[in-house]
This record gives C-alpha cells, structure tokens and sequence, in this order.
C-alpha cells in the first residue's frame, strides 16, 4: 500500500506541473493526459480491491479534468499562479480555475456551509444505518436506494460543503456545488443548475461549447451526455470489471428526456411544481440500477458502508459490554 501511495503522489505531481506549464498545443496535451491518467491509474491499481481502484480512477480523472478546463480557459486569458493553480487542481472539486486568481483574501461568509456540512454528515450516518437494517433486505432496491441518498448526504451535501466553507474562509468566492436539487422541476435545471454543478460547468465548457457550432445545440447536449456517460464507466463500471454499458445508456436515458423536455406536453407537465418534480424523480430513479448496476453496489458501495459503520459498530459493542 505504501509503494502505491507512493506512485499515486508521484504521478499527481507530475500531472499537476504538467499541467500548470501549459505546454502547447495545450488543449491536445491535456486531453492526452486524462486518457493517460487512466491508462496509468487502471495498471498501478491492477491487483488492488475495487474501492482502491474507483478512488485512485476518480482522483486522477479529476486531477486531469482539471487540466484539460484549464487549457481550455488559459485560451481566454484566466491564469493562476502556481499556488493558486495547486489549491484548485487538488484542493477544490469544482471546476473554476477563475474563482482562485485571487486568492488568497480576506474571508468570505462561511459558518452557514459548515452547519449544513456536519449536520447532513450526521443525517447520512444515520441513513447509512439504516440501510444496512435486516428487515429492510428483501425490499427491491429500497436499501441501496437509502444507501445512496446516505452516501450523498455524506460526500455531496457534508464533506463537500464543509469544503466550500473552508475555501470561503480563505477568501475564494467558491459555490455550493449541490444547491437544492430538490427544488428542480425539470432535467434541465437539475442537470444544469442543481446537481454538481462543477461537473455541468466543465461539460459545457469542453464538450457542449466547443461542438454547439458545428453540431448544433441539441446534438452538442446529446453528446456532453454521452460523455458524461463516458466519465462514469471509467468510475463505476472499471473500478468493478463489469456493467460496461449500464452508466452510458442512463446517460443516453436522460439525453432522450432532455429533448422530450422540449415537446408541448412536458413542458406543460415541468410547469407546474408538482409534475415538474415527478417528472424529474422519475426519470432520476426508474434508469438508476442502470447507473449502480448490482456489482458496483456489492463490491464498492456497500463495503465503503462497512467502512463508516465499522466505528459506530465498536461503539455499541463497547456499550454492551
């Protein structure tokens, strides 16, 4: 584990000076660098278990990601200097790099994001307990259902709010990345405006943007779909060996709805506030095993519950004794 811990650091310092210098033509480089960013991450975790391999995937594909935004807007006069650029390739999920060329200044409010932070942490412990209940077992799908809302509650609306209040802190005027996905009442404000936001903005900015003017707009959607379907068989399909497919076609599911968005019967049904929100729940759970197809659930999602359980567990074995 310490020779692969090695490696991963390693590599993450190359990307990230690789990444800072530039070097032209940058965009192709970039690009080069996220398909190689793979490559390495899939032979370095070759022997390792599945959670191993999904966070060592997940990392250097972020890392690189941020590489390619970077050149992408390095094209449009925004630059960092290396501090700033090393706080926001491996400090912050969200894909601004014009948020950081500031930094660092005075503080910004944050106390809001570290309440809502701890306190959802708290309420996804409690889901994830509950979703590893007996009595809950032979419901189809319910405990995995509870056991992702929890793990979102977690990392989505806990961890990653706490991150927001500590960039706010040091001044950098960074979003939360995960504002009320609830309150949609179409795919378009859920994808676009509510659910990881960092994700929509980078999609737009390399895939939507760039191909909009020769593909046209629907097209250019239907693909930064696709490649967001892409993003997450690197993340939920390799890390397990199998389900190759299953995240593309929930991806491809949502392009679909998308257009249907645009037909006079949807758009009259996303209008009101009721319908707006079926709509948009059903289309988000109906597709979902298709996305956390059962290997990925049984080899990744439910040992990571094990995991954050394993204190509470000694905690009550301690009480009972």
């Amino acid at each position: 584990m310490s020779r692969l811990l090695a490696l991963i650091v390693a590599y993450i310092v190359v990307l990230t000076i690789t990444g800072y210098l530039r070097l032209r033509p940058a965009r192709r480089i970039a690009w080069i660098l996220a398909i190689l960013s793979l490559v390495v991450s899939l032979i370095i975790t070759h022997h390792q278990t599945p959670i191993i391999r999904m966070l060592v995937i997940v990392v250097f594909q972020l890392v690189s990601m941020k590489t390619v935004v970077y050149a992408e807007v390095s094209e449009r006069g925004v630059t960092l200097n290396f501090l700033q650029w090393m706080v926001f390739a491996i400090g912050w999920f969200g894909m601004r790099p014009d948020l950081f060329k500031n930094f660092p200044k005075a503080p910004l409010s944050y106390r809001i994001f570290f309440i809502k932070g701890f306190s959802r942490i708290a309420a996804g412990l409690a889901l994830l307990y509950l979703s590893a209940l007996s009595s809950l077992q032979h419901l189809f799908f319910l405990p995995t259902l509870l056991l992702l809302a929890a793990l979102s509650l977690i990392l989505h609306f806990g961890i990653l709010n706490l991150s927001v209040g500590v960039w706010r802190a040091c001044g950098v005027p960074v979003p939360e990345l995960f504002p009320s996905p609830y309150q949609s009442l179409s795919l378009k404000e859920f994808w676009g405006k509510r659910w990881n936001v960092a994700f929509s903005e980078m999609t737009a900015l390399i895939v939507y943007r760039p191909l909009k003017s020769n593909i046209g707009s629907r097209a250019a959607v239907v693909m930064a779909f696709l490649f967001s379907g892409l993003l997450h068989e690197t993340a939920i399909s390799l890390p397990v060996r199998t389900g190759y497919g299953l995240p593309m076609l929930y991806f491809g599911i949502h392009a679909l709805c998308m257009q249907l968005e645009e037909q006079p019967i949807v758009k009259r049904m996303i209008n009101h506030p009721i319908t707006g929100r079926l709509w948009v729940l059903g289309c988000l759970l109906l597709p979902l095993p298709l996305l956390f197809h059962p290997s990925f659930v049984l080899e990744v999602l439910e040992p990571i519950r094990t995991l954050l359980l394993k204190p509470v567990a000694s905690l009550k074995f301690l009480a009972d004794g």
